[in-house]
């Protein structure tokens, strides 16, 4: 009687794991569940919750095995790539089929309920200030990223872009996050040819996000945006900015993509508001060292699944995922990579090296900022 009372219960929380979206917990539960029936030989109903977890498993083949939120996802649309060069050299450089591109924000969703994607962070890419002839083609602006945020208030999370040589750089990011309600700041260096150390665009836009309480995320290694100089993208140029801001939470986006990936991981390593982002690549080639980095507890809270779509399909990446790589991650750890971690960075203040130091009574100068 224990043992049914004990397979029954987990029937009941795999039921609600279901409801919940948790599929690979329904999965494991059942499967416990039904070895239970094995054991009191009880066939039908070994039969019957093998028949649910098989279900499970074939339906949800291309899901994220929890609600997931994907930290890098782009509203790019058919009409906008097909104006823009360099998005358009990104598309034929990720082999991306026009028909998998959204046409509008309300088939951003559609794709996300396809993979089970709770929440996705959305962001313009602004080279307003740009003198080269493939950036001057007019983007979607920071308004319109704050317009689909409104559409989509519970799916959406807007990120703003800001050219750091616009005379109104500064102002445009407190624009961002006090009137848009942006929860952060998105940078890519090579599309706007400036290092992303460099101090006189790039850190009085850090010491406002900093000011401001919002996380930076920005491009690190190779990239298929055209027309651009993958040297502004190295992710050694970011210890500088960790360093010179230590509060300021700092996500490399891509993880060093290309070859670069052992610098991002040892500035995650070293730096305590530093993460990597796994967007821009198939969980095929996501290097062996992040995957298995990942179970760690040096990494464990600092690695955040993002795609790149619509560059990396959100079904294709978890098809994929489901595939070849299930069971390598822990079920921890796949709760905080594929949501915990992403939500926590828009909640969880920044780790402060000065108040550690002050609460073990050693000094700290007045007002130190670095």
């Amino acid at each position: 009687m224990e043992l049914e009372n004990k397979a029954e219960s987990l029937i009941l929380e795999a039921q609600k794991a279901l409801a919940a979206k948790y599929y690979a917990e329904a999965y494991r539960l059942f499967q416990e569940a039904l070895g239970i029936y094995k054991q009191l030989n009880q066939p039908e109903k070994a039969g019957q919750y093998r028949q649910e977890a098989e279900k499970i498993k074939k339906e949800t083949a291309s899901f994220a095995p929890l609600p997931a939120i994907d930290y890098h996802a782009h509203p790019f649309f058919v009409s906008e790539i097909k104006k823009n060069p360099s998005l358009y050299m990104a598309a034929r450089h990720f082999r991306l089929k026009m028909e998998g591109v959204p046409q509008n924000i309300d088939d951003l969703i559609k794709h996300m309920d396809e993979a089970n994607i709770e929440k996705a962070v959305i962001m313009s890419l602004d080279t307003s200030a740009s003198d080269h002839w493939a950036f001057k083609v007019k983007a979607q602006t920071n308004d319109d990223i704050a317009h689909m945020v409104q559409q989509y208030p519970d799916r959406l999370i807007g990120y703003g872009s800001v050219d750091p040589r616009r005379p109104d750089a500064v102002e445009e990011v407190e624009r961002c996050v006090k009137e848009l309600k942006f929860k952060g700041l998105k940078f890519h260096p090579a599309a706007i040819g400036v290092f992303p150390n460099d101090e006189k665009y790039f850190y009085p836009i850090y010491e406002k996000c900093v000011e401001l309480g919002v996380p930076v995320q920005s491009h690190t290694g190779t990239t298929g945006l055209y027309f651009t100089k993958i040297k502004h993208t190295m992710p050694i140029y970011y210890d500088d900015v960790a360093v010179d801001f230590p509060t300021l939470k700092l996500v490399l986006l891509h993880f060093g993509i290309g070859g670069w990936q052992d610098q991002a991981m040892s500035l995650v390593f070293r730096h305590p508001n530093v993460y990597l982002d796994l967007s821009g690549a198939s969980p095929r080639i996501i290097p062996r060292d992040i995957i298995q980095a990942a179970n760690t507890p040096f990494y464990q809270n600092k690695i955040i699944f993002g795609t790149d779509y619509p560059f990396v399909g959100m079904a294709q990446w978890f098809s994929t995922f489901n595939k070849i790589m299930p069971d390598v991650w822990t079920e921890e750890t796949k709760k905080k990579v594929f949501r915990e971690n992403a939500l926590n960075l828009h909640v969880n203040p920044p780790f402060s090296a000065f108040e550690v130091l002050k609460s073990e009574g050693m000094e700290v100068p007045p007002n130190v900022k670095r």
